[in-house]
């Protein structure tokens, strides 16, 4: 899409300017024959004598050869005269300006006969034109003022390499003053970056060359037409990689500037940490310890390897094992990404002893390589062994600049294990301790009777204050688990009790619980309410969290009922959610914790997602009460554009995360309070920093009508399948909420798209349905990134006028409040389907976003 805008600008601009350059340009005449100017004509009379040179003046300033017909004997006779044999030069159109006079009105023939060679005793030849004078003279001094000049006559087209030129005549009285045989010429022209040279008239297509520093997009082309002027051109040429436009012609960039791509744009002043060391640069150098990699786009600074990780810390699980964490550096290098390379070495022994590479009874995990998160877990310590461990953070710049990235270290003295040697005593003395150890035995058991109730009740206490602090009293709701307080008086049945997250969690991997600790919070802190809705992969509930500051904040509760199947899946969701729970960016929903609840008959905890409440709901929803009314405003295309930036916008954050979506679809985009749309629902998401793809192993149900071609035939996800899923959430809101592909069955889907079918434009603007279909090619490698898709539709919302903003949020207000107003469910008519959504009952005012 984005190339086809590109020429339809050139060819714009192009047409312009050739229109405007050839306005100014003259059409040249090339003489081929001027009897004024030949002292010895020769010309051949056929009959003999039928016409005579003499000198004359006639309408010139000197004299010159002057042919008469007016042989009185041949009155009434066809005279012919013919000129000698004339080479055409470079012509192939003839034109011919006369000047003669006659005494009648019988018409003067012009023939001509081509031939490569002289003909000797020329005959007859082709006729090309007819011509009388307007006036005749009636006395021979008249002659000169009934004189009559016969401008521009076309005598056609001409094939061979030279012409004799004749007159026939058969009146009485005929006197040809001069004869100028021409042809015209196109003037040389050098329009958008092509030159031309001067051409004939008539001499079909001409082949441009490009100007210095220009490339050839498509062969430049363009006839001179019969009047020597130039016709309509094809093909153009483009100023190349370090040139820019100037007028018709190209110039290099200056020095601290670059232009990367053959293409009508402007150098580009050069990014940061970049340079250029002569004019007509293609890129800029990277400066000393900086680099770039080669898909790094020109725009793009260059970069350098990150520093150190920060505050490298450890926490001792037991004498064997302990948990590692560091923070993100404080320099980036400029780059997004960085990962992380934890080293182990050890000694025994003397302090002065060497440090050596771990053996293989420590072990690092997940990996000790290509960490992307800031936490690993160490075990198979040994004592009397003494370990130096090492994070070393980098990104893939680092391998580029050939170093391997700045480290931070830490030193382990693990303590040996001391043992207590018992001496051996006598049978003698062994007898002597007998009755006090015997006396000793029984007051131990005694007082560790005494002892057991008290300890009871500590560990009571203690437990109790535990749960005072992580549980409220909540009232039982329909549909969802109950809880209740532990009473403060016994009772003969113990109450049902939801166990805890944390105790939930140490059934599943307690090394996890320390480094997902920021992300689990406890299933008292939330309550949930009214269920919002349900789908395929979970229901939704409006609910209360209980924040670290003792407020209660008004959340969504999300039930995740799909992808966890089994403990290793648990683990990996919550380790997931907890970089999640750090997505910071305008157009992505705050992630505000997971906890986990218990479900009869199955084994694996459900998690539930915490995230932010937003009143007035997904966009789907939006966009069709908008349609049908229920909302009383109209959305116009700006504002379909501004939704469908703010997408890619956060999905180009969540892809550079290295997490994929999967389930992308305007249901899982909410309408903000600030009317900023934002990414949510990552039921599905899956971080892929490892391999790049995600590969579905267990057989669920998946939103088939938003899901890309490999996904359904193969079951392989990619930040490029998400590009497919935000290719149909542009077709759902430029449609305002229809249900893709309509009346077709989810098992058809993938026959339909493997024969090239895709969803049709509907009403939407060409460049845009250009824009979707780009998102559904068939291989991957050809669709854009979530940053292309940005910038290219930021450049057609800059095409389209502009909204007064302040109008435009005041009506999505005022809409979005009278909607949320009613508490009434409405379906959407027809097979669509939108049970559950709140819309007004009939339209009030429609208005302009």
């Amino acid at each position: 899409m984005a190339v086809v805008l590109w020429l339809l600008l050139h060819y714009c601009v192009f047409s312009v300017t050739f229109l405007r350059t050839s306005a100014q340009l003259t059409p040249t005449k090339e003489d081929i024959l001027d009897s004024t100017t030949e002292t010895n004509l020769q010309w051949i009379s056929e009959p003999p004598k039928a016409w005579q040179e003499i000198k004359l003046k006639l309408g010139l300033a000197s004299a010159h050869a002057v042919y008469q017909g007016c042989y009185s004997k041949l009155k009434n006779t066809l005279k012919t005269l013919w000129t000698k044999w004339i080479a055409k030069k470079d012509a192939h159109e003839l034109q011919l300006d006369l000047l003669f006079a006659q005494d009648d009105q019988i018409p003067l023939t012009i023939l001509l006969l081509e031939s490569d060679t002289p003909v000797e005793r020329p005959h007859t030849g082709q006729m090309r034109q007819e011509i009388v004078a307007p006036q005749a003279f009636t006395q021979p001094q008249d002659v000169e003022t009934h004189l009559y000049h016969a401008r521009g006559l076309d005598l056609g087209k001409i094939t061979r390499n030279g012409f004799h030129l004749g007159f026939s005549y058969s009146g009485s009285c005929v006197l040809i003053s001069s004869v100028r045989v021409f042809y015209m010429k196109c003037p040389g022209l050098t329009v958008n970056q092509t030159s031309f040279g001067g051409a004939s008239a008539g001499s079909g297509w001409i082949r441009g060359q490009c100007v210095d520093g220009a490339e050839e997009v498509s062969t430049p082309k363009i006839k001179c037409e019969s009047n020597g002027q130039w016709g309509a051109m094809q093909g153009f040429c483009v100023c190349g990689a370090g040139y820019q436009t100037e007028g018709n012609m190209c110039k290099a960039c200056g020095l601290g500037s670059y232009k990367a791509a053959n293409d009508i744009g402007e150098c580009q002043l050069c990014p940061s940490n970049s340079r250029t060391s002569s004019e007509g640069a293609s890129e800029c150098d990277c400066e000393e310890g900086y680099a770039r990699l080669q898909n790094d786009p020109p725009q793009l600074g260059c970069t350098r390897s990150p520093s150190a990780p920060l505050n490298l810390t450890i926490h001792h699980l037991s004498n064997t094992a302990m948990i590692l964490n560091w923070a993100t550096p404080a320099d980036l290098g400029g780059r997004e990404e960085v990962m992380y390379d934890v080293e182990c070495r050890q000694k025994t022994g003397e302090s002065y002893a060497a440090w050596v590479p771990c053996d293989n009874t420590m072990l690092i995990t997940p990996q000790s390589t290509g960490l992307t998160e800031t936490v690993a877990n160490i075990t198979g310590l040994l004592p009397h062994v003494s370990y130096q461990v090492s994070v070393r953070a980098y990104n893939r710049i680092s391998q580029k600049l050939g170093t391997s990235g700045a480290a931070q270290s830490i030193t382990i003295l693990n303590a040996p294990v001391v043992i207590t040697a018992v001496p051996v005593l006598t049978p003698a003395a062994q007898e002597r301790l007998k009755t006090p150890v015997i006396a000793s035995v029984l007051c131990g058991i005694l007082l560790l009777l005494a002892l057991i109730p008290a300890a009871f009740c500590l560990i009571r206490r203690g437990y109790s204050k535990f749960r005072e602090d992580h549980e409220a009293e909540l009232v039982p709701l329909e549909n969802v688990g109950r809880v209740y307080r532990c009473p403060e008086e016994p009772q003969t049945t113990p109450p049902q009790q939801t166990t805890s997250s944390v105790q939930i969690l140490d059934s599943v991997n307690e090394r996890l619980l320390s480094g997902i600790k920021d992300v689990l919070v406890d299933r008292s802190r939330v309550t949930l309410g009214k269920e919002l809705g349900k789908g395929e992969f979970g229901a939704v509930y409006e609910g209360i969290f209980l924040s670290d500051d003792n407020e209660n904040i008004q959340v969504a509760v999300k039930t995740m009922r799909v992808g966890i199947y089994s403990q290793d899946d648990l683990q990996s969701f919550i380790k997931e959610a907890e970089i999640m729970q750090h997505f910071d960016h305008d157009n992505i929903v705050k992630l505000l914790g997971v906890t986990l609840e218990t479900v009869q008959d199955l084994s694996i905890p459900v998690p539930l997602v915490i995230l932010p409440f937003l009143k007035h709901g997904d966009l789907r929803r939006f966009l069709i009460a908008t349609r049908y009314g229920d909302i009383p405003m109209f959305v116009p295309h700006q504002c379909l554009l501004r939704f469908m930036i703010d997408i890619a916008s956060g999905m180009e954050y969540l892809s550079s995360k290295g997490f994929l979506h999967r389930d992308l679809a305007a249901r899982n985009c909410m309408l903000g309070d600030d009317l900023h749309v934002r990414v949510a629902d990552f039921g599905l998401s899956k971080q892929i920093f490892s391999s790049n793809y995600y590969r579905q192993k267990v057989a669920i149900r998946m939103p088939v009508k938003w899901m890309a071609i490999e996904s359904l035939s193969e079951s392989i996800y990619t930040s490029k399948s998400d590009v497919w899923s935000f290719g149909v959430t542009m077709w759902e809101i430029v449609s305002r909420g229809k249900t893709p592909y309509p009346g077709i069955p989810n098992h058809e889907i993938l026959e339909l798209l493997e024969r090239g079918l895709r969803l049709k434009q509907g009403d939407c603007d060409s460049k845009l349905y250009e824009v979707m279909l780009s998102c559904w090619h068939k291989e991957p490698s050809q669709r854009p990134c979530f940053a292309e898709l940005a910038q290219t539709l930021k450049a057609l919302l800059c095409e389209l006028p502009p909204l007064e903003p302040s109008k435009e949020n005041y009506y999505i207000n005022q809409g979005l409040e009278a909607a949320n107003a009613t508490q009434s469910s409405a379906a959407e008519p027809g097979p669509e389907g939108a049970v559950g959504n709140i819309y007004l009952s009939s339209p009030v005012h429609k208005t302009d976003c």
